[in-house]
């Protein structure tokens, strides 16, 4: 604890960052609401199978594609 016996917060700030093929845009594809909707993904899973040829679609133009994920 501090000296004033207040918690210093500390906030974790999750991004998954591609480039959109279609947009050529850098993007967060967590910006997308449904992104997480009927996924078994765990929060940075990677190498797994789950995590490659994942459909997503991009949060700037709504194109639909596919990524593997990388952490």
């Amino acid at each position: 604890m501090s000296s004033s016996d207040e918690a210093i917060i500390a906030t974790w700030v999750v991004r998954l960052d591609c480039k959109c093929p279609s947009c050529n845009e850098q993007v967060n594809l967590l910006d997308d609401v449904d992104f997480w909707d009927d996924r078994k993904l765990a929060l940075c899973e990677h190498g797994t199978n789950r995590s490659k040829g994942v459909d997503v679609t991009c949060p700037k133009c709504g194109h639909d594609f596919e990524v593997e994920l990388e952490y």
